[in-house]
């Protein structure tokens, strides 16, 4: 194979990736103090999010291995402690005011959380960052919204009962390969799905072009 050879591969490679069909719906389970789940936010859900949101629309669920007692009349009892219910409903209030928000906006807002535990403080940087009110985010914890938010995403998080956290479905379908591979590598297993993204056919294209030289020497 030839230079040329390599420039028309080049050409068919990238001219798959034109065609966009419609969005893949991506939901995030999750917990506000889980280390699993910040690394995956950080390392792998936010830089995918930033390559691939044209192609993608995200639902984050910050709940996991909770529960509510009493109907959430209560409290909620949380896998890593207290601090951690507190930092799940904070990031629900906000989230729940981000709607109009960018899936790009929404992630970063979450991997500020992640990242310095904020919310589950009771500090609100990470709400001011995101441009939102805190004082409304404070009142959506205090009133009683906030426990609505977090009863609603305990129904979502019992529907797919999952046993890790964080855990991915796409298209509101759960596959236990998918869920494994994007633990490792969640751009590449969205794009095994996105063929058609142009920036997985760009990835196809360097793997491919990368193929082609080695196999050349």
């Amino acid at each position: 194979m030839d230079i040329s050879d390599i420039f028309l591969l080049t050409v068919l490679l990238i001219s798959s990736g034109n065609a966009i069909g419609k969005k893949l719906r991506l939901t995030v389970y999750y917990e506000s103090e889980c280390p699993d789940s910040e690394k995956f936010i950080i390392k792998q859900l936010q830089p995918t999010v930033q390559q691939l949101h044209n192609y993608t629309t995200l639902e984050l669920v910050p709940f996991g291995k909770a529960r509510s007692i009493n109907n959430g009349n209560d409290g909620f009892q949380c896998q890593h402690g207290s601090s951690e219910c507190l930092g799940n409903m904070v990031q629900d209030c906000a989230l729940n005011r981000m709607k109009q928000y960018t899936d790009v906006m929404k992630v970063a807002y979450v991997a500020c959380e992640m990242k310095t535990r904020s919310g589950a403080k009771g500090d609100l940087h990470c709400v001011q960052n995101a441009k939102l009110s805190p004082k409304d985010v404070e009142d959506c914890v205090l009133t009683g919204e906030g426990t609505s938010l977090q009863l609603h995403s305990e129904y979502q998080t019992s529907i797919v009962r999952p046993s890790f956290i964080p855990t991915i479905t796409v298209n509101g379908v759960f596959d236990q390969h998918i869920q494994n591979n994007a633990q490792v590598d969640l751009f590449s297993t969205l794009c095994s799905i996105l063929k058609e993204a142009e920036p997985c056919a760009k990835r196809y294209n360097w793997m491919a072009l990368n193929y082609v030289l080695i196999n050349q020497r």
